[in-house]
């Protein structure tokens, strides 16, 4: 699949990832889905089913934003103490109403999730704890980095966006009960499908620093992913080999 990324958001909070990395707890990698040709794991050994218009195409995972998603039979991010989740994420376009790229547990449970409320602003919310973040949804076609970093020891908890720290919100606290994690979907009956295009999803226990999840974005330039997608696989077998 062709990639095209942008470095950087209209809102910008890097010193506040300065200070909260400095609190940070060591990060461990648990899960890691790289969707070479399923939605099996290569670092846990929890795999994932495809549901409904869900596909691998190209190594990505493909989903059709109306009955698409992959189900998990276990809650595979952690539910006690410091954690991060990491994703590349392209939709097709932008409804009205919600979408969640990843969620688990059961609404007030509290429910977890990443994903874009219904608002005509189009924030991207996470979790029942913090379901406005301020920081708008990309709407360029494009693929972007999103990352949410739990920190425990600070009480707090930090989105990034293609690298960089946008926002800072609340501790996400998470639940053992309820639905086992989703791709692509709202935990539950709730449809709330995302039309678009996941990779590489990775999940740790601990607090990713900045410097971490820069890491997990390609160095090749924009240009170079564009017109060489032999480029664009070389780097993902990169960052494979390293986890």
């Amino acid at each position: 699949m062709t990639r095209m990324f942008r470095v950087g958001c209209a809102v910008c909070c890097a010193a506040v990832g300065s200070v909260f990395a400095h609190n940070a707890s060591a990060a461990t990698l648990l899960h890691y889905y790289p969707f070479s040709s399923d939605a099996n794991d290569a670092v846990g050994g929890a795999n994932g089913t495809l549901l409904g218009g869900s596909s691998i195409t190209g190594g990505t995972l493909q989903l059709d934003g109306s009955t698409g998603y992959v189900q998990f039979g276990s809650h595979i991010v952690p539910t006690s103490g410091s954690y991060s989740v990491a994703m590349f994420a392209k939709a097709d376009f932008l409804p009205t109403g919600v979408f969640e790229l990843i969620s688990q547990g059961s609404s007030g449970g509290p429910g977890f999730y990443i994903g874009k409320d219904a608002t005509a602003q189009r924030f991207i919310r996470a979790s029942d704890s913090w379901q406005n973040t301020g920081v708008q949804y990309p709407n360029d076609g494009a693929m972007h980095h999103f990352a949410l970093v739990v920190n425990s020891a600070t009480s707090s908890s930090l989105l990034y966006l293609d690298g960089q720290a946008v926002a800072t919100g609340p501790l996400i606290a998470t639940t053992t009960g309820g639905s086992d994690t989703r791709l692509g979907r709202q935990f539950g009956g709730i449809a709330e499908f995302f039309p678009g295009t996941l990779d590489e999803v990775r999940v740790y226990s601990g607090a990713l620093t900045g410097a971490e999840v820069a890491a997990l974005i390609p160095a090749p330039s924009p240009i170079l992913l564009l017109f060489s997608p032999l480029v664009a696989a070389a780097a993902k077998r990169r960052r494979a080999s390293v986890g």
